[in-house]
């Protein structure tokens, strides 16, 4: 019986692994933004078009960090930059995908937002109102380097939404 056992988690580890091995040789192709986050990074890039700012792009790897950490602040309820295991902004994109090494310089930003379900705030468009509102947040947004986006969207159980916006560059 323990070999039967032993048979099962080892295929069922080898299908993680596969899967998992699929999934980073094609991250882009595999990762696709919902509705909302499109419409923040069309609203974003609108933005910087105004102040004749280099439109940024989807990532994958950007993408991955600001859905966990959305999520993450929906189940804990709280609005904070840091995650439940106390990483930075930077240790977490880094963990998602977002490399620093092989690269001359790097750089990251973040803007969160939260708001209650049913409000104009907890849409695309009222989360970028908001922020563009905010003299620091509207500078994250139009930081002239700034080259890859990612935005991450969730609902918590007691009806709030929440926005992340995870801006970088890499530069070789």
């Amino acid at each position: 019986m323990k070999r039967v056992y032993a048979l099962i988690l080892l295929s069922s580890v080898f299908t993680l692994v596969f899967t998992l091995s699929l999934a980073s040789a094609h991250p882009a192709a595999a990762l696709k933004p919902t509705a909302a986050e499109k419409r923040v990074i069309k609203l974003v890039n609108r933005e910087r078009a105004r102040k004749r700012l280099a439109p940024v792009k989807f990532n994958a790897a950007l993408t991955r960090a600001a859905r966990a950490h959305s999520r993450q602040m929906a189940r804990r309820g709280i609005l904070t930059h840091r995650s439940a295991n106390r990483d930075t902004v930077a240790r977490r994109v880094v963990r998602h995908g977002y490399k620093r090494a092989g690269f001359r310089s790097w750089c990251i930003g973040e803007n969160i937002a939260r708001a209650r379900l049913g409000t104009l705030f907890a849409t695309s468009d009222g989360t970028v109102c908001l922020w563009m509102g905010s003299k620091a947040h509207r500078q994250v947004i139009l930081k002239a380097g700034m080259r890859h986006v990612g935005v991450g969207v969730a609902k918590s159980a007691g009806g709030m939404r929440y926005f992340t916006l995870d801006l970088g560059r890499r530069c070789r």
